[in-house]
């Protein structure tokens, strides 16, 4: 779940993830129409193929199913497999024509497999894999994901590595805020992970960390202590500020720019939704 967030999709839902799971059925070989609607003659194809596979047999694809519907498909694969992937468009911008769903998985879809595993903070390899299906998956009515920060990434793969270095500084690691999210930074996400749980400790941020790591700050708070270092965060997440922790007026002028355009009404509070929608870029 920290790493993966799997979706629970079942009958009746018209979700835009419902044509993946049929494409993804008929590569199994269960011949369902790809109509977007799971009716039953859909849940009854999920429930064959859960029985094949030694699962529950209940019709739903949630977190077990998942994995195993999965298939794999990169550069050069060809099929129905690699339609699932297509017909979610990945457009890169809104203007961007969606991908054509032909089921030949060539450069194009190549570059909106990677744009879309740059945008959640996946491993940026260009294979519709597992990782990156499990973030397919939330194509559904509901709160959208929290993306990842590995262990191994770097401020030029992954934009939000300066800002999880400062929030975890907030929150007493003394690592530097230096934009290589090294071992010493893996350590720090499992030193944090710990005071919060017991289980699914890694050294990736992913869901049940962020909600707990980010700060709510506005203007008037830092440089100092806790407060400094998640403005700081902040800062590196908005372009041409100074990151000196000072919630200043030109903080507070990025800060309501940027909500009015993404999350109006722009109040110049960093929340969590507004934490949230600074990690998430769904369009260059």
């Amino acid at each position: 779940m920290n790493v993966e967030p799997w979706s629970t999709v079942g009958p009746g839902s018209s979700a835009a993830i419902v044509p993946g799971i049929q494409y993804l059925l008929r590569a199994h070989g269960h011949a369902v129409a790809v109509d977007g609607a799971y009716g039953p003659a859909t849940a009854a194809a999920v429930s064959a193929f859960q029985t094949a596979q030694g699962v529950p047999s209940d019709g739903i694809v949630g977190p077990i199913t998942w994995p195993r519907l999965v298939i794999a498909v990169q550069q050069g694969s060809t099929g129905d497999a690699v339609r699932a992937v297509q017909q979610f468009g990945l457009a890169r911008s809104p203007g961007e024509d969606p991908l054509i769903v032909d089921g030949d998985f060539g450069p194009i879809t190549k570059e909106r497999v990677e744009f879309f595993q740059e945008s959640w903070g996946l491993s940026l390899d260009g294979v519709a894999g597992r990782e990156t299906w499990s973030f397919f998956s939330t194509f559904m009515p509901g709160e959208r994901p929290w993306a990842l920060v590995k262990q191994g990434s770097s401020q030029a793969t992954n934009w939000r590595v300066l800002a999880a270095q400062h929030l975890l500084r907030a929150h007493g690691a003394t690592i530097a805020a230096d934009g290589a999210f090294g071992p010493l930074s893996g350590q720090a996400v499992q030193a944090f992970q710990q005071t919060l749980r017991a289980v699914e400790i890694s050294t990736t941020l992913g869901q049940l960390d962020w909600p707990s790591l980010i700060i709510t700050v506005k203007q008037g708070d830092g440089p100092e202590g806790p407060k400094g270092e998640a403005v700081r965060a902040v800062q590196t997440l908005l372009a041409d500020l100074t990151v000196d922790g000072d919630f200043g007026p030109q903080t507070d002028a990025a800060v309501r720019q940027f909500q009015q355009v993404f999350l109006p009404p722009a109040d110049g509070v960093v929340g969590p939704n507004t934490w949230h929608t600074l990690m998430v870029r769904l369009f260059e």
